[in-house]
């Protein structure tokens, strides 16, 4: 039994899931920062684009990794991956509301600094995405075991 458990520690060492949802968290988290010390709108500066090119294709494969649990039809899942589905859905929508949240609270504070809320759709795309992405990062994280994508095909 103590064999079984060193084992699933080693996959979950060497799962290549792990680094790429770390990746992005650390991306977004610059993100923020960079959308915050930005000279006025995020959108017009040149590092903030590339971070958001790279936070894209770091998602993309992510989200291509715990597509086995994310994406397959409720009917193919078992109980296990149907609740862990659930529960990283539901957190990443309440954390979109808090998100929203946080970005409404900061243009009501700063509503008479113009630089201020220039920055703020930056702020919000960042935290919107960084939201959307989280469930794929909490089960990147998790190391929950996915299925092979060729077993499920596209429709």
């Amino acid at each position: 039994m103590s064999r079984q458990g060193s084992d699933e520690t080693a996959d979950l060492v060497r799962s290549p899931m792990r680094p790429v949802a770390l990746s992005l968290c650390a991306l977004s988290a610059v993100m923020v920062v960079l959308s915050l010390i930005s000279d006025g709108n995020a959108f017009s500066d040149s590092w903030w684009l590339v971070a958001f090119a790279v936070w894209l294709l770091l998602w993309g494969v992510l989200r291509s990794m715990t597509r086995g649990v994310a994406e397959r039809p409720l009917a193919q899942l078992d109980e296990r991956e149907r609740g862990l589905r659930d529960r990283v859905s539901f957190i990443g929508y309440q954390c979109a509301v808090g998100a929203g949240m946080v970005v409404v609270l900061l243009m009501v504070v700063f509503q008479n600094e113009p630089g201020m809320i220039e920055r703020m759709p930056a702020l919000l795309t960042t935290l919107m995405l960084t939201s959307s992405a989280l469930p794929s990062v909490i089960l990147g994280l998790s190391g929950a075991s996915v299925e092979d994508a060729e077993a499920y095909p596209d429709e």
